[in-house]
């Protein structure tokens, strides 16, 4: 059994349950033998951990030799089971947070939950935030979320079905005054998964395709998060009157959700221009379908009755202009719904999606019929129906009969039209460049540009089939010049891609800024763009500058600190100057989920951002890995909605702590000076140590993850050394060795020279108690170190030649100096003192991560030695490693 004493109870039961249950199938499936040695690997592994430091090294020693010695038959099914575990802790975990959300929310808790709607609406209340300026800003804020393919995400879909049907039956076990019969059934039913489980290949035989990661993220919304969205409204509406004890007034739904899945071109060569726009295709015929299983669905709740409920004039002459123009439903349904006129109302709504949808699936098809004129050509058609059916309800009195399903249809409708994820393209600004030099004459363009003008012409296509929301935002990554985002401009305008009336493309340009030197000149090139005349009037019309701020790439290259500085930098410098010129900026965040990326808890992020760099308008991209541990389940969504939400009203209405304006400026300097500190000891280690590239290769797994089929995507962005290599696998290697180094390395050496000095030291407390930013930085950091396992790393480290030893000497004394100096700034005794919860999953997941590093080590060891057959075992490695440490990438 897991070694969980100091876990809370109710997650160490089920915890225990799932383990004993597993253990019980290990039998079963592999034998007594094999069951046997997993618990020899893991009681070992955890001796490793404790005790006296001769008995920690004697564990440590025993057990590399046993996997040392163990063959590759045996090796994988214990890796199996390791990771067959973390599935199922994970899941543990999810339930345990959703349980307690759901106690918090029954008033078991000590008041609202932090980071709860109900939590921030009394907090608003409370700090005197008028009831009227709350609901100005709910009815102005939008929130969209960004969702993106992961190329480090090894789990399957089929897999991860299997465990939310557990997860189901853990929900099942938690309800009250289930018979004993029941009990023994829902036993059995989780019995059956795990063996099911256990019987599954978690493996994919091969790399996904894009359309295969389309369906992946579309699954999160049809399934998820159509349905938490089309419930926001009413949420809003109770935390809203549970606060200020009026209604909210407005069926407010703030949140958009947006993809890159099937239009992110940087250094996928898999995204064709063919691929986009089928891409927009799928989206749009698999929200005609949900709509129509909505509307079938509404027509079962609104069976109102001619005597019995008033029909007022709009629906009577609606209905009668329906059958006028579908006299075939009228022929086929008049019958049925007579007297019923709501229900008919519905079938003329069917009918027309349904019209819609075989108009897309034709053009998938390759068939080229026109758009039937009775089909609905815009969601806002579909609107105009809905929105006489909710007049129409409230006339007849029927609040209570159906008004609430027709207003959740609605809002679904407002969030996500026909396409479920509105989709944005994204490119590299150099293919912007070549694209528009080649118009008038001009040189012809390079691969990556014609397929940047392809790409356009898709979209104009689109936008005329369905509307300019089915995909209006072209990124250019990796832009550091107006002359990017303008060469851009050309381009979209050059594909017809222009609004002639009102004198703008139909697509926005997004820069975004991702290394130092850009994030730096951000400011420079938005001041150029508002001075361009054309350009100007285009802002004019679409009413919004979007900038895209990288985390990645810029952690990558200048480290942790440095990186935090500049973003800070330029989102201050940036609001400043859109401020200045009249133009309204919308910040789009490219946040991964580790913290050398930008990650960590949302609602914090949020928080810390620059004064005025929020105002109702907040923008991220949500990771693919993320997805199944934010938005797997309802609970878990609504959750992470909320935290996002509450996070943005906040910031939005000042209402949050701030440094006080004195402290601030000094504040600042002062953390740019540990930036520069950082930057330097970073710099010197990643980029100017000649035996840093070689380590790194030998002591990661970096050249198995780029060979290995995760993701669609490559590793790198063109061939090349580590400045081509992306974040993510960068990241991602690291995580694998335990050392996580860009989290945390340059850290402790700008801590310890800036807190050495006179006052240094009292100036970094007041710093972390005062100012949410560098405090949010700390305890990111702090996070990372917990989940770092030095010894662990050594054994990574001594795959590297002897010459890189000096290296990884310099690397475990930074970590050594990093851990020290946080502790010291955060006045903790001890890495994560104050947040229990995190400790509890780390230490709960810690006796089976180790085990798959172990394991890990000896395979790269025989894979480098000329071994065969070793990818497969590896690869679970990878998986499992990556499942136990959650933000991997």
């Amino acid at each position: 059994m897991p070694s969980i004493r100091h876990v809370d109870p109710q997650l160490r039961r089920d915890v225990r349950l799932l383990g004993r249950l597993l253990g019980e199938v290990l039998i079963e499936q592999e034998g007594q033998a094999l069951f046997d040695l997993e618990e020899r690997v893991r009681r070992l592994s955890i001796q490793r951990r404790r005790g006296p430091k001769s008995e920690r090294r004697a564990a440590a020693s025993e057990l590399a030799a046993l996997l040392r010695e163990m063959p590759l038959e045996r090796a994988e099914p214990v890796l199996r089971a390791f990771s067959t575990y973390f599935r199922l802790a994970n899941l543990a975990e999810q339930h345990h947070r959703i349980r307690r959300t759901r106690e918090h929310a029954s008033g078991g808790g000590q008041g609202p939950q932090r980071g709860s709607l109900d939590a921030v609406m009394q907090a608003l209340k409370q700090a005197g935030i008028p009831a009227s300026r709350v609901r100005e800003m709910i009815v102005s804020m939008r929130v969209t979320l960004t969702l993106t393919a992961h190329p480090t995400q090894a789990a399957r879909r089929t897999v991860l079905q299997k465990v939310y049907h557990l997860a189901r039956l853990l929900e099942e076990r938690d309800r009250g005054h289930l018979t004993p019969r029941e009990k023994a059934d829902t036993l059995e039913s989780m019995r059956e998964e795990i063996t099911a489980l256990w019987q599954t290949d978690e493996l994919r035989r091969e790399r996904p395709t894009v359309g295969d990661e389309v369906k992946n993220v579309l699954w999160y919304v049809e399934e998820v998060l159509a349905e938490q969205l089309a419930l926001m409204p009413e949420t809003l509406d109770w935390s809203f009157e549970r606060a200020y004890g009026e209604p909210l007034g407005v069926l407010a739904t703030p949140v958009r959700l947006h993809s890159w899945v099937g239009g992110d071109m940087d250094g996928n060569p898999l995204v064709t221009p063919e691929v986009l726009a089928d891409t927009l295709r799928a989206h749009r015929a698999r929200g005609l379908r949900a709509l129509l299983g909505e509307v079938y669905r509404l027509g079962w709740v609104l069976t109102q009755a001619e005597p019995h409920a008033y029909v007022s004039k709009e629906l009577r002459a609606s209905l009668e202009k329906d059958a006028a123009e579908l006299p075939e439903v009228m022929a086929r349904f008049g019958s049925r719904t007579t007297g019923e006129p709501w229900r008919r109302k519905l079938r003329f709504m069917e009918a027309r999606l349904q019209a819609a949808l075989v108009y897309v699936e034709g053009r998938r098809a390759g068939r080229t019929e026109p758009l039937a004129p009775t089909a609905y050509r815009s969601p806002m058609e579909m609107l105009s129906d809905l929105e006489l059916l909710e007049r129409s309800l409230v006339d007849a009195k029927s609040r209570h009969a159906g008004l609430r399903q027709v207003r959740r249809l609605i809002a679904r409708v407002r969030v996500m039209g026909f396409h479920l994820a509105e989709l944005e393209a994204r490119a590299p600004a150099e293919d912007a460049r070549s694209a528009a030099a080649s118009f008038d004459g001009g040189p012809k363009p390079t691969e990556g540009g014609a397929r940047l003008l392809a790409v356009l012409q898709r979209v104009r296509e689109a936008q005329a089939e369905s509307g300019e929301g089915c995909c209006r935002t072209l990124i250019l990554s990796m832009a550091s010049t107006a002359e990017d985002v303008l060469a851009a401009f050309t381009c979209a305008r050059k594909s017809g891609l222009w609004d002639e009336a009102r004198g703008c493309a139909t697509v926005d340009v997004v820069p975004l800024f991702e290394q130092l030197g850009a994030l730096d000149d951000g400011p420079k090139v938005l001041r150029e763009l508002f001075a361009h005349p054309e350009y100007r009037k285009h802002l004019q019309a679409r009413g919004v500058q979007e900038v895209m701020v990288g985390y990645s790439d810029s952690g990558k290259e200048v480290g942790l600190l440095a990186a935090s500085a500049a973003l800070y930098r330029a989102q201050t410098a940036l609001t400043r100057v859109a401020h200045e010129a009249g133009v309204q900026l919308r910040l789009f965040h490219g946040r991964g989920e580790t913290v050398a990326r930008g990650g960590g808890p949302a609602h914090e992020a949020i928080l810390a951002l620059p004064p005025g760099s929020v105002a109702g308008t907040y923008k991220a991209t949500e990771q693919g890995e993320a997805l199944d541990h934010k938005y797997a389940r309802p609970e878990l969504a609504r959750r992470t909605l909320e935290l996002v939400l509450s996070g943005v009203l906040l910031h939005s209405l000042d209402a949050q702590p701030r440094v006080a304006s004195e402290e601030e400026a000094p504040f600042r300097a002062a953390f740019d000076e540990l930036a520069e500190l950082g930057r330097r000891a970073y710099r010197g280690l990643v980029w100017e140590d000649p035996n840093f590239v070689p380590f790194f290769q030998a002591a990661t797994p970096i050249e198995e993850i780029a060979a290995l089929p995760i993701g669609s995507r490559p590793s790198k962005r063109a061939a090349g050394g580590l400045e081509s290599l992306r974040a993510i696998p960068w990241v991602f290697a690291w995580t694998q060795n335990r050392a996580i180094l860009p989290g945390w390395y340059g850290v402790g050496t700008a801590l310890e020279e800036y807190g050495s000095r006179p006052e240094g030291l009292a100036q970094l407390k007041r710093m972390y108690r005062q100012w949410p930013f560098f405090h949010t930085v700390m305890d990111n950091v702090a996070m990372v170190l917990a989940k770092s396992d030095m010894a662990i790393a050594s054994r990574y480290a001594a795959l590297a030649p002897d010459s890189t030893r000096p290296l990884w000497e310099r690397i475990r004394a930074e970590y050594a100096r990093t851990r020290r100096w946080v502790k010291r700034v955060t006045g903790e005794a001890r890495i994560l003192e104050s947040n229990r919860q995190l400790r509890e999953s780390i230490s709960l997941r810690n006796p089976y991560v180790d085990p798959m590093s172990f394991l890990q080590v000896e395979l790269l060891r025989r894979k480098r030695a000329g071994a065969e057959k070793i990818d497969r075992p590896l690869l679970l490695t990878l998986a499992g490693i990556a499942a136990g440490m959650r933000n991997t990438g």
